[in-house]
C-alpha cells in the first residue's frame, strides 16, 4: 500500500500576467497527513494545487517532495495521484480497467495488476462492481472509483480538487467520512482543495486557509474554528459575532473590553493585547445564551429580538444591541417559541467562551 512523503513548498509565486495568483507561500506537509487548502474563489488555492501537480510552473519558489527537488519535473515525473472535481473516468472501461490504466502505463505485469486492482477496488468497498462501466455507479461510487485509481500505483502524494463538489449535500457528508478514512488506512500524504468549511473541518488534520495568494493561517481545525488570527478567517470559518471594542485592561487570562455603549465584558486572553488596543470580541452563536435569570453568565448584554430563523434543530435568533451591534445566537426550538420580534431579552456568556482578535478598520 501507498506511503505518504513529506512535501515541502518553499517562497512559491506564480503570476498570470500581471496577476499575482500565488503569493509567496510557505508550507510544509507531513508524512501521512490530511491537509485541506481552504479558501473563497480567486484565493489562490486551486493554483497552488496545479503548481504541486506540475500543471503550472512555479514563477519563483521551490517544491520538494521527500526532500527531492520537483520544481522543474513534468506531472508525469512527480507520480503524484490526483482525483478531479469530475472524476475523469473512462466511460468506455469497466471500473476494473479504469484503475488498472494506471498499472498499465508503468509497464506492470498483467498478474501484480490483477491483485493490485482487486486489493484496492476491496478497500474502497466496489470489488462486487469490478466489471461495471462508471455510468452504471452513482456519484459517490464513481468518487470511489477514482480514488482507486489515484492511488493504485502508490504515489508519494494524493492531491484532491474539489472532490466533493459535484455530490448533493447528505451523500457529500457521507462521503467525507470514507475519504478520510481510506486515507488514514493506507497512510497516503493528503492535500485537498475545497471552498467549502464543513468539509475542511471534517476531513483535515490541518488546515491551510488561503486569501488573496496568502496563507492566512495553518492549524488544526479545532484551532482554526476556536482561534482565528483575524476578520477575515473567523467570518469564513462558520459563522461568528465580532463586537467591535477597545482593550481596558487585564487580569489573569481575561482581557477587560469596553464595547460600545460603554458595555465591559471579560474576554479569554489570546496574545498579547496593549491598553486601549482596538479589538474585535470574537463570539460564536452556539456560545451566546438567553440569560434566565441575573449574574448567570459572566457577560450580560441587552438585546432587541430582531428576526426568528427556524433551522431545524434550532432557532437563530438575530438581535442588536442597544448601541447598533448585530449580535446572532441559537436557541433550543421549544425555548424559542416564546420569543418574539421587538422582545428585549438578556444574552450572556462567559469569559472563555469569547476571544479577541485584532480589529481591522476596512476588512475585505
Amino acid at each position: 500500500m501507498a506511503k505518504g512523503m513529506d512535501l515541502s513548498i518553499s517562497n512559491a509565486t506564480k503570476f498570470y500576467g500581471n496577476f499575482k495568483a500565488v503569493d509567496s507561500v510557505n508550507l510544509d506537509v507531513r508524512k501521512g497527513e490530511f491537509l485541506t487548502i481552504l479558501g473563497p474563489s480567486g484565493s489562490g488555492k486551486t493554483s497552488l494545487l496545479k503548481l504541486i501537480a506540475g500543471f503550472e510552473e512555479l514563477t519563483s519558489g521551490s517544491i520538494q517532495l521527500n526532500d527531492q527537488d520537483i520544481t522543474r519535473k513534468k506531472p508525469y515525473e512527480r507520480d503524484i495521484g490526483m482525483v478531479f472535481q469530475n472524476y475523469a473516468l473512462f466511460p468506455h472501461m469497466t471500473i476494473g480497467d479504469n484503475v488498472a490504466y494506471p498499472l498499465k502505463l508503468r509497464g506492470v505485469s498483467k498478474q501484480e495488476i490483477k491483485e493490485r486492482v482487486h486489493n484496492i477496488l476491496e478497500l474502497v468497498h466496489l470489488g462486487h462492481l469490478i466489471d461495471r462501466y462508471p455510468k452504471q455507479l452513482s456519484g459517490g461510487q464513481q468518487q470511489r472509483v477514482a480514488i482507486a485509481r489515484a492511488i493504485v500505483f502508490n504515489p508519494p502524494l494524493l492531491l484532491l480538487d474539489e472532490p466533493l463538489g459535484a455530490l448533493d449535500k447528505n451523500l457529500r457528508e457521507r462521503m467525507q467520512l470514507e475519504i478520510k478514512h481510506i486515507q488514514q488506512q493506507i497512510g497516503i500524504t493528503t492535500i485537498s482543495v475545497t471552498h467549502d468549511q464543513a468539509e475542511a473541518l471534517t476531513m483535515s488534520d490541518r488546515i491551510c486557509v488561503m486569501n488573496h495568494g496568502r496563507i492566512e493561517q495553518v492549524s488544526s481545525p479545532e484551532e482554526i474554528y476556536q482561534f482565528p488570527q483575524n476578520r477575515f478567517i473567523a467570518e469564513f470559518i462558520g459563522e461568528i459575532n465580532l463586537l467591535g471594542g477597545e482593550v481596558t485592561g487585564t487580569e489573569q487570562d481575561s482581557s477587560i473590553v469596553r464595547l460600545m455603549g460603554d458595555a465591559g465584558v471579560s474576554v479569554r486572553a489570546h496574545g498579547a493585547k496593549s491598553h486601549q488596543e482596538q479589538v474585535y470580541v470574537a463570539l460564536r452563536p452556539e456560545n451566546v445564551h438567553v440569560a434566565q435569570e441575573a449574574g448567570q453568565y459572566e457577560n450580560a448584554l441587552s438585546v432587541a429580538v430582531e428576526e426568528k430563523i427556524y433551522l431545524g434543530d434550532c432557532i437563530k435568533l438575530k438581535t442588536k444591541t442597544t448601541f447598533g451591534q448585530e449580535l446572532t445566537v441559537r436557541v433550543p426550538v421549544g425555548y424559542a417559541h416564546s420569543l418574539q420580534p421587538g422582545e428585549t431579552i438578556t444574552l450572556g456568556w462567559n469569559h472563555g467562551d469569547a476571544i479577541t482578535i485584532p480589529y481591522e478598520a476596512d476588512a475585505s
